[in-house]
Order: structure tokens, then sequence, then C-alpha cells
């Protein structure tokens, strides 16, 4: 139970921080991408400092060692593949482009079906909502499916 309150509570922090990004509410992109980073990394319990200066296999060997939620590991890439086009639209491309091997790497160590396509701003408001409305109806109980169905 206290793993899946964590894992919950890891995932509603990085959607916290999407939503607040999608919606502008950061005063500088810098802040957005500072924010962006620490949530991923301590959803990925790795120092922030560390976690986006690794190469990308290195990365999912740490991940692989610290068996990593596949779950969480959805929201990681597509919170790395967002962050990437933010540091792209900021003028930081060799950053962008670490950003974006990593996400590649992870998605492919997890078996991930998420592109840069789904970090969109677009796709990244209907992933929330469709996990929101998917939360929801398991709250309620009106949904035999189970969320792993929607990623």
């Amino acid at each position: 139970m206290f793993e899946n309150d964590y894992l919950m509570r890891m995932i509603l922090q990085l959607a916290r921080v999407l939503r607040r990004s999608l919606i502008k509410e950061y005063p500088t992109v810098n802040m957005e991408i500072r924010d962006i980073e620490g949530r991923v990394a301590e959803a990925l319990d790795l120092d922030p400092r560390l976690m986006f200066k690794l190469e990308p296999e290195s990365l999912v060997s740490l991940l692989q060692l610290g068996n990593v939620d596949p779950v969480l590991a959805i929201y990681a890439v597509r919170s790395i593949y967002y962050e990437s086009d933010l540091l792209e639209a900021n003028g930081n491309l060799e950053q962008a482009e670490l950003r974006r091997r990593q996400g590649d790497a992870i998605a492919e160590a997890y078996d991930i079906e998420v592109t840069l396509a789904d970090a969109s701003p677009e796709a990244m408001r209907e992933f929330l909502d469709e996990q929101d409305s998917t939360e929801e109806q398991n709250a309620t109980g009106d949904s035999s499916e189970s969320p792993e169905e929607y990623y």
C-alpha cells in the first residue's frame, strides 16, 4: 500500500508541474524547466544535477537498478520530451537533444510507445485530461478497465 501511495504521489506531482507549465503559470521558462527537471528526477529517485547530464544509456542503467515503475516511466518520458521542446524553444539546443535521447532510451528500455509528438502541449493536455478521467472512474468504481490500458 505504501508503495502505491508513493507512486501515486510522484505521478500527481509530475502531472501538477506539467499542468502548471501548460497554463504558463511560471514567471520564466528557466523556472519552468528547473521545476520539471526537479520533479522528474525526484520521481525517479535521482539527483537532478546528475540525471540530466548522464548519457542516455547510463541513465537507463541507473533507472533499471532502481526498479522504476513502468507507469512512472511513462510520465517521465512524456515530461522529458516536453522539457526538450521547452529547451529547444529557449535556444538550449544541446540540452534539448540530450533530453530527447534520454527520453528515447527510457522509452526503448521500458517498451513505452510515446513519441515527441505525444509531448506537444495539445497532446499533453489530452493525456492529462484522460488520466484525470480514468482516476475519477476508478475512484467511483465506474470502470472495470485498469489504468494501464490507457498507457
